[in-house]
């Protein structure tokens, strides 16, 4: 829910444990479908109708934006505005009819049945149907696609069948707590077949004129490097004419600057200081909106595929005590987030299970290291048992921030030295993926979201490779709860399975969370004044206010499109 002033706040996702309800259907009402907003205009004038929004958004490389290409949540965002899903969700969280107009659950949950809108077009003109939606669950399963592509559909959906009627049939091998959420219908992008059914590698293919979708704007320009992407609006939208009609990501050093220049109209900042935030909340023109509380946040992550003191718990434990989490949110963030939990999951997420937090005793994290065998010789870093010494290099992604020297610092007191090392996004996405780190700081977003639960398995199962997975981790426990909670319904049943794995990763801590700092979006009320976080997530999973949802309709919740000028 919301509650509106000139700052705005988003309550927590209250809903998200709540379980797939098997046998429901969604509304195939096609009052909720294009062409709706001719309602509106005809009780008001056209002077009275707000003009078509043209919005400058903040800029940065998040890769070339097809559903095979781009980099993290940012660039599932860029490539959701030119593809759809079958479902997507509104500022509620509400699950609505998207590409399909209705869905029903067989009894047993592992059959799902969607029947498809009539009279969708590709962007090229092509007409959409049930054939394009199995050719691309078939097409993901046959490429080779890099873990900073978020959404790749879950092996579980063994089966996806046509009908004549243009329905679509997904069989499953067990039923899916996260089915019409991430990795599920929920969150995967639907593809032309007629285009890339030519295409043998869709992870390298670089060129604009497959970026044919069925989404609500075409890609114009994009600029790799710099971050500036380009869209514009297809106007023969199935759910009628896009509100807002242009977006243009920025690269421009500053956000907050450029916002109050006005060469943007939003940005979001992560734990804003007071200081920062006033400027704004004493203008007029602009409005707040706070995101969810312990959405994102950067973990201290070891690889213990490295061996030595990178594999030993005690080492690891003894790093945990001498960093005050607490410490680090006041100090970073004005107190402004909440610090970091080595159960991964954040306190206001409904699958939170209370585990071992490791408070700050830099006097125990010496007395640990020293019972463990690890030696301070002299004035450099201590030695271990295998005479190596407690030096390692910290791999960070640019830019570089206060954080990283209070983490040196910290574990300088416990005689860790640190050498920070700070490359390009790209590039360092690329390293942690392949293992070529020994210790790194990671960003990451989604946690308090519909993938809440789900992304443990993501980070912590040692089937996965993502970005931000646990390096070098193996616990047969774990990956046996993970794939365990994803087969499990039953919202309560789950939870005990989520907390179970919560407690095993704390108490072997390969990933140590630091802070969750809030986020603050600002944006400016005459550009456009409908702008929110989606309940769950976008695509079930990323923290953003940038749903298309919003730019297409101008508004928070249903399909009807608001009318402009």
């Amino acid at each position: 829910m919301f509650v509106i002033s000139r700052r705005r706040f988003l309550v927590g996702a209250t809903g998200m444990a709540g379980a797939v309800v098997l046998g429901a259907c969604a509304s195939d009402d096609d009052d909720d479908a294009g062409g709706s907003a001719a309602s509106d205009a005809s009780t008001t004038t056209g002077a009275e109708l707000p003009e078509r929004p043209e919005l400058r958004l903040p800029g940065g490389d998040s890769g070339f934006p097809s559903p095979f290409a781009y980099m993290r949540g940012p660039g599932y965002i860029q490539a959701s505005y030119i593809y759809d899903t079958l479902v997507w969700k509104d500022s509620s969280g509400e699950v609505l009819p998207w590409l399909a107009r209705s869905y029903q659950a067989s009894d047993d949950g592992l059959t799902w049945t969607f029947v498809l809108r009539d009279g969708v077009s590709w962007h090229d003109g092509t007409p959409f149907t049930a054939e394009d939606v199995v050719f691309t669950f078939e097409y993901f399963r046959g490429q080779t696609i890099s873990p900073q592509v978020i959404v790749q559909p879950l092996p579980e959906i063994e089966e996806v069948v046509a009908g004549d009627d243009g329905t679509v049939e997904f069989r499953l091998a067990s039923p899916l707590a996260t089915f019409l959420e991430f990795g599920g219908v929920g969150s995967v992008p639907i593809v032309p077949r007629h285009i890339w059914s030519g295409i043998a590698d869709a992870a390298m293919e670089r060129d604009l004129a497959v970026l044919v979708g069925t989404g609500p704007y075409r890609l114009e320009s994009y600029s790799q490097g710099e971050g500036n992407y380009l869209y514009t609006a297809n106007d023969d939208y199935f759910l009628g004419r896009p509100f807002v009609a242009r977006l243009e990501n920025r690269a421009v050093g500053d956000d907050l600057s450029a916002l109050m220049t006005g060469d943007l109209d939003v940005a979001s900042v992560s734990g804003p200081r007071d200081e920062v935030l006033a400027p704004f909340e004493n203008d007029d023109t602009f409005e707040l909106l706070d995101g969810p509380p312990g959405n994102a946040g950067t973990g201290l992550f070891w690889n213990l595929a490295r061996g030595g003191a990178l594999a030993d718990v005690n080492f690891r434990r003894a790093c945990a005590l001498a960093i005050d989490r607490q410490d680090l949110v006041d100090r970073l963030f004005g107190g402004r987030g909440q610090p970091g939990n080595p159960g991964w999951v954040p306190p206001s997420h409904p699958f939170h299970a209370d585990v071992e937090q490791y408070p700050f005793d830099v006097d125990e994290a010496n007395a640990m290291l020293d019972r463990a065998g690890y030696t301070r010789p002299g004035s450099g870093p201590r030695q271990g048992p295998d005479g190596q010494p407690l030096a390692f290099e910290l791999l960070l992604a640019n830019p570089v921030t206060p954080l990283v020297d209070l983490v040196v610092g910290s574990l300088a007191a416990i005689g860790v030295e640190l050498g920070p090392v700070a490359i390009d996004t790209p590039t360092f996405n690329q390293r942690v993926i392949a293992g070529e780190s020994e210790m790194s700081l990671i960003g990451f977003g989604g946690m308090n979201t519909d993938h809440g639960a789900d992304y443990l398995r993501q980070v912590y199962s040692s089937n996965t490779r993502t970005t931000q997975h646990a390096q070098g981790y193996v616990n047969p426990d774990v990956d046996r709860l993970c794939q365990e909670q994803l087969v499990t319904v039953g919202p309560d049943e789950r939870s005990e399975i989520v907390a179970q794995i919560q407690e095993l990763i704390a108490d072997d801590l390969p990933i140590l969370p630091l802070a969750y700092p809030d986020n603050v979006t600002i944006f400016r009320t005459g550009s456009f004044d409908r702008w929110y976080y989606t309940e769950g997530g976008v695509g079930g999973t990323v923290p953003t206010v940038n749903n298309k949802h919003a730019f297409i309709t101008g508004e928070q919740t249903g399909l009807e499109v608001r009318p402009t000028r």
